[in-house]
C-alpha cells in the first residue's frame, strides 16, 4: 500500500471514528433530556458512520485498496451523512412524538447516493485492474 493511500484511508478512520463518537455523545444528552422516551433511530444513531465509515476503511486498509477518485468519494460520505442526519431527525421526531416525510425522502437519498459512490469506486476499481 502506497503511504499516500494508507494516509488517506487512515484519515477516513480517524474523521468517521470522531463521528460516530459524536453521535454516541449526541444521543447520551438526548436521552437525558427524553423523559424516558426512546427511539431505536437515536439510539443507535452512532451505528451508521460506524458501519458505513468507520468499517469501509478497515476493509480499504487491510486490502490495501487505492484511493477512492473525488467524485466517488464525495457522493458517498454525502450519502453516508443524509443517512445519519436522517436517522437524527427520525429520533428527534418519535421521541417527539411526530414524523416528516421529508425525512424519508432525506434518507431514500442517503441511499441512493451512497450506493451510487460505491458503484463510481468499484467501476474506477475495475477500470484501472483492465488498464493494468
Amino acid at each position: 500500500m502506497k503511504e499516500h493511500t494508507k494516509k488517506q484511508a487512515r484519515h477516513a478512520l480517524i474523521v468517521y471514528l470522531g463521528i460516530t463518537v459524536f453521535c454516541g455523545i449526541v444521543f447520551l444528552v438526548y436521552d437525558q433530556f427524553s423523559h424516558g422516551v426512546r427511539s431505536p433511530y437515536m439510539t443507535f444513531l452512532f451505528g451508521w458512520p460506524l458501519v458505513f465509515g468507520v468499517l469501509p476503511a478497515l476493509i480499504r486498509m487491510a486490502a490495501k485498496l487505492p484511493d477512492p477518485d473525488l467524485l466517488s468519494k464525495d457522493i458517498y460520505n454525502t450519502g453516508v451523512a443524509a443517512i445519519t442526519f436522517s436517522s437524527l431527525l427520525r429520533g428527534i421526531f418519535e421521541i417527539a412524538g411526530t414524523a416528516s416525510d421529508y425525512q424519508r425522502y432525506l434518507m431514500g437519498a442517503g441511499v441512493i447516493l451512497a450506493a451510487a459512490g460505491l458503484l463510481l469506486y468499484v467501476f474506477h476499481l475495475v477500470h484501472r485492474k483492465q488498464t493494468e
